[in-house]
């Protein structure tokens, strides 16, 4: 049968093919990825158990919405989930507009990228009160997904280009949109990029023992400190944000800072962005001179 189960250290992205789905290892369970325009045949080649739990075909789009990947994890002892891919172009580009100019960051290879990031949701579903907490929120969801991406790129790829490209680009989501905030793994994904080389995260051959190393040093943010950072998204970069108040929330303004500035300086440049940073943030100055200094040593 097609949802056979599958084991592999590193997992295998289309252990099975048909003509409108694809085949996935999921820890000790299967997912299908399927495309939208073949959800029907998808649904088909499920057990009735599995597809009492998913939308109808009727209801497909209207559940992707504007993305252009989405997973649904499922209650079932061989299926992990089915993960929906969009049959619209993939994304080529991300922009932002900063100080009324206007940015672009190319995106490479984003259509694998995206069905890693929701490969993850469902292998770190699998983790939950294991290696993982028995609870999680919407939000570790996101970041924890993008965790599993980063590991993912360590295993194929050459360098972490990609995952600095994952970061740039969900800061300027969330330069573009406050609400982008639930996906925002810049921080997390920063502090791994500043923790760990190419080599160090090939050393785990299982995702399962990279993420039980990582999880307990990571910071997490409390609810507190996501609203205030995402007020002072809107304030500093929202439409009608045009005067400066460099002492709005200043006591977050530092964290903010901190992750946003890597990709101001990769789109204006250093001198424009830090310039720019001092500007608008009261706490910039000493974060810029410090960089600075750190750059001459």
């Amino acid at each position: 049968m097609p949802f056979q189960i599958k084991t592999a250290l590193a997992p295998t992205i289309t252990p099975y093919y048909s003509s409108s789905f694809s085949w996935i290892s999921i820890s000790n369970k299967q997912a299908i990825v399927c495309d939208e325009s073949h959800y029907p045949n998808c649904l088909n080649a499920l057990p009735v158990e599995v597809v009492n739990q998913l939308p109808r075909d009727t209801q497909i789009s209207s559940h992707l919405g504007a993305k252009t990947a989405m997973v649904l994890a499922v209650n079932h002892h061989d299926i992990a989930g089915i993960i929906i891919v969009s049959t619209k172009l993939p994304l080529t580009q991300s922009m932002s507009s900063v100080n009324g100019l206007t940015y672009q960051l190319a995106l490479l290879e984003q259509f694998k990228l995206t069905l890693w990031h929701e490969v993850g949701h469902l292998e770190n579903i699998a983790l939950i009160g294991d290696v993982l907490p028995s609870t999680l929120s919407a939000y570790q969801h996101e970041w924890l997904a993008d965790m599993y991406l980063v590991w993912r790129i360590a295993q194929t790829h050459p360098n972490l280009d990609l995952a600095w490209q994952q970061f740039h680009r969900r800061n300027m989501d969330l330069i573009n949109n406050r609400h982008n905030m639930s996906h925002w793994s810049s921080p997390q994904l920063q502090w791994l990029l500043s923790q760990y080389q190419l080599k160090d995260i090939q050393e785990f051959d299982r995702y399962s023992d990279f993420i039980a190393t990582l999880f307990p040093q990571l910071a997490l943010f409390d609810d507190t400190e996501i609203a205030e950072i995402s007020s002072l998204v809107q304030r500093t970069f929202g439409r009608g944000a045009t005067l400066a108040l460099p002492k709005y929330i200043f006591w977050r303004q530092q964290r903010l800072i901190e992750v946003i500035s890597p990709t101001l300086v990769m789109l204006m440049g250093e001198d424009k962005a830090h310039k720019w940073l001092v500007e608008q943030f009261s706490e910039a100055a000493q974060l810029v001179n410090k960089e600075a200094e750190h750059n001459k040593l």
